[in-house]
């Protein structure tokens, strides 16, 4: 399959999301880089399983969640544009992809890809002290008929490329979706220990697609991009008082979640669906967020020529 590219470029925000009142994680302010850390519990104040749920929820009350039906992508405000200063040296995978990433960055991972049809990760690069990571990801187009047919504008013709876009972004997030929608799901993480994770809250921000070169010599193909935020609960998703969802220990404790934003970039080649995340930590996200997308949208798909 091939994929048609025509179209505008369209530019892509910063996520900003509401925060959890009493994360020991700082605050990421709508005004850019100004941080603020978030007052906390005193560490020597007892806390039982009960209470902690209710405490909890109260904060987690004022969170929107995303329902499983999306409509419309969230309204978000404009990123504060930092130009990357880190040099980005080539980087041509053993699978025979193209990408860019900074010279300080460790090249966790390089396969050269099997070819049997299973989905694999090919490439982790990053800055692993503080989490910011860029993962190369190929699965087998067979797994993914949805994003097919939105990429290809399949029964949509007509269709302008901002909502061929959306709908791109919208089928390859399903997951994250499902999730929230299932308040615990299974192998949505990678890396969690006992696989066991869950994705507690999922914001999907605008999409956008760019013209970038094919697989084959004088060729040009879309790569859609497409940014989202996460949080993840590495444990158990219990419903607290109000309804609202707490992350809860083997012990009954409340545990700390993960809050991510990911800036995404899919094309598809030979068959496969190559997927690039770039991800950082929300409290981190104002100022690296620009070098990861310029990481992320160096990809490009193995050359065959």
């Amino acid at each position: 399959m091939s994929l048609a590219f025509g179209g505008t470029i369209h530019r892509i925000p910063t996520i900003v999301s509401s925060r959890r009142v009493g994360s020991k994680q700082p605050v990421a302010s709508a005004r850019g880089n100004d941080v603020r850390p978030a007052p906390a519990r005193p560490r020597d104040a007892p806390i039982g399983r009960r209470d902690a749920l209710k405490g909890t929820a109260r904060g987690l009350a004022a969170w929107t969640l995303l329902p499983s039906v999306i409509a419309a992508p969230i309204a978000l405000a404009d990123p504060v544009e930092l130009a990357p200063t880190a040099e980005l040296a080539p980087f041509v995978g053993k699978a025979g992809f193209f990408i860019r990433y900074p010279n300080a960055w460790v090249k966790a991972t390089d396969r050269p890809g099997t070819d049997n049809g299973k989905a694999e990760t090919l490439a982790l690069v990053g800055n692993f002290k503080d989490i910011d990571t860029v993962s190369v990801r190929r699965e087998p187009m067979d797994l993914h008929r949805d994003f097919a047919d939105a990429a290809t504008n399949n029964g949509n013709e007509g269709e302008d490329e901002a909502t061929r876009a959306s709908r791109v972004a919208v089928a390859l997030t399903a997951s994250e979706r499902d999730a929230v929608a299932a308040n615990q799901n299974f192998g949505v993480v990678g890396g969690v220990e006992n696989g066991r994770s869950g994705v507690m809250d999922f914001k999907l921000g605008t999409s956008s697609l760019k013209p970038g070169p094919g697989s084959g010599k004088g060729t040009t193909q879309p790569y859609f991009s497409y940014q989202y935020f996460t949080e993840v609960c590495r444990a158990n998703i219990e419903e607290g008082a109000g309804g609202a969802k707490v992350c809860v220990g083997p012990r009954g404790d409340v545990l700390d979640t993960v809050r991510r934003v990911n800036y995404a970039v899919a094309t598809e080649s030979g068959g496969y669906l190559y997927l690039v995340k770039a991800s950082a930590v929300e409290g981190r996200w104002d100022t690296v967020g620009p070098l990861l997308r310029e990481v992320a949208e160096s990809f490009r798909v193995p050359q065959s020529y």
